[in-house]
């Protein structure tokens, strides 16, 4: 279920309050049900072959021929520069908005930091980009 979660959020359906949590409760039921009115398909709030199938091709089709080069290192708020722009970048991509690209680690880029993190139990909260943020952000990048 988790997957599934973390693919919904790739696609663009938010899940604030419990993220990829791998519960399906009210709050993914809702993102079901958002993602299949979105795409036309049969709103029942139940992951069946055709939603499945829909997701996947959502997901492959909002995949860029451009690949972010993540910086390494450790970015947090009131940084600036090029390799925060990278970090939003990737945020962007992964459907977690920072808001402007602009470079500053403000305060959107540290929540969409802290949302991003929030799906993964292995991660810390705390909306500082470092070493193992990066990492999960590489491998959902490269999926």
């Amino acid at each position: 279920m988790k997957e599934v979660q973390q693919d919904l959020i790739r696609a663009g359906i938010r899940l604030p309050r419990f993220g990829a949590d791998g519960d399906f409760g009210d709050e993914t039921e809702k993102g079901v049900r958002e993602f299949q009115r979105k795409h036309g398909l049969s709103v029942d709030g139940l992951v069946g072959t055709q939603t499945l199938s829909k997701l996947d091709e959502v997901i492959k089709a909002k995949k860029t021929t451009t690949s972010i080069k993540l910086p390494s290192g450790t970015l947090r708020r009131g940084d600036r520069g090029e390799n925060v722009r990278k970090v939003q970048q990737a945020l962007k991509q992964l459907n977690f908005n920072p808001g402007t690209v602009d470079g500053v680690y403000g305060a959107r880029t540290q929540d969409a930091v802290r949302r991003f993190q929030s799906t993964f139990a292995a991660l810390t909260n705390d909306g500082v980009y470092g070493p193992n943020t990066r990492s999960y952000m590489e491998r959902q990048l490269s999926k």
